[in-house]
């Protein structure tokens, strides 16, 4: 058994005009700090994550019971949520003191507990080099060299270019930032593409339920749709989406402006007939259209949108001990008040007593 110790969060982690703090993620625009449409689709409430991070740690028990028999007989050793490694410690890979011993009852359970963030910052990595091996694709029209360990999910790419009959030129923008200063949030879009009936069957079918057009006579007059595309990739067996993904693609979609890549260039935000989701699995792709129509942006994206900017911004200081004045600070600032009101023909004084806002 090998257990990893925790890196503590950094504060903040600012990497190409993109803020991150505690998973939350900021766009740096000029003087804005945006947020991102992903943060904004986390907001809502994912059971399925759930289950899935009680799922790997029941999963981790059982494979590890040994280890756990034994730690069940060693005494905490007092440092299991110590962040003594790491920003103003010392490294993650030595050891103080105060470091986690990894051995006893209360070490082994926070690592069984913590399985899920071990394996979400794997596929997060997995993911983000399967991008670049798109956006490379859309660039140049090869596929660049890769890691064995994505090699799944490269394949899946190859047959959703080849499924919809799919040129680098029919990728408009790759990689780009979109962003809507007026709402206040930004984002990285994979992709806009152009489909066209007449290249294969199955992006006929598409255009058809995009335009309404029946399949062969939107092949037969060349018919074509623009959709904004994420894609994704998921580890297990078939297609599996979620309503907060269609939320982070309506905010792509509906973005004022795009940013050509690498530069601060802005141009207004190519029209789009859509969204779609490709699902990148080992065991094949999926592209599925979803809602981004201006009711799911009105009704579910712009909810979602303050609902995350309350919950980042202010719902700390909903529930802290320092968010009000105490109600015995009140009661001696009207004793206070009153003891300090002028006699009959006199000039009144008054006191505004603030109160901190929530």
């Amino acid at each position: 058994m090998t257990i990893t110790a925790e890196a503590p969060a950094a504060p903040a982690t600012v990497f190409h005009g993109v803020e991150e703090i505690d998973d939350n993620r900021w766009y740096l625009i000029g003087n804005l700090r945006l947020i991102s449409s992903s943060t904004v689709a986390g907001v809502i409430s994912k059971d399925a994550l759930v289950r899935w991070a009680a799922s790997l740690a029941a999963k981790a028990a059982f494979a590890e019971l040994p280890t756990i028999v034994v730690a069940s007989r060693v005494k905490p050793c007092g440092n299991t949520g110590s962040k003594c490694a790491g920003e103003g410690g010392h490294e993650p890979a030595a050891r103080c003191e105060r470091c986690p011993c990894q051995q006893c009852k209360a070490c082994i359970a926070r690592w069984i507990a913590n399985r899920h963030v071990e394996h979400t910052a794997r596929r997060a990595d997995e993911g983000t080099r399967v991008h670049d091996v798109a956006e490379w694709w859309s660039y140049h029209g090869e596929i660049k060299p890769y890691d064995a360990d994505i090699a799944p999910y490269v394949k899946s790419f190859e047959a959703f270019v080849a499924e919809y009959g799919l040129t680098p030129d029919d990728f408009l923008v790759s990689e780009a930032i979109v962003v809507n200063r007026e709402a206040g949030y930004a984002g990285t879009c994979d992709g806009i593409v152009i489909f066209h009936a007449d290249r294969t069957d199955a992006a006929a079918k598409l255009v058809a339920r995009v335009t309404g057009i029946p399949a062969k006579q939107a092949a037969k007059r060349g018919i074509t749709v623009v959709l904004v595309i994420d894609f994704k990739t998921r580890e297990g067996e078939g297609p599996q989406f979620y309503p907060p993904q269609a939320l982070q693609l309506t905010g792509y979609r509906h973005a004022q402006t795009i940013r050509i890549k690498n530069t601060d260039v802005e141009q207004p935000m190519i029209p789009t007939d859509g969204g779609l989701l490709v699902q990148l699995r080992p065991d094949g792709v999926t592209a599925r259209l979803v809602l981004t129509d201006e009711d799911t942006y009105r009704d579910g994206f712009l909810p979602a949108l303050a609902t995350a900017k309350w919950v980042i911004e202010r719902g700390p200081a909903a529930v802290s001990s320092r968010t009000f004045v105490l109600p015995e600070t009140l009661a001696a600032r009207r004793r206070k008040a009153a003891r300090e009101t002028p006699a009959a023909g006199d000039a009144p004084a008054t006191e505004s007593i603030s109160h901190p806002a929530a």
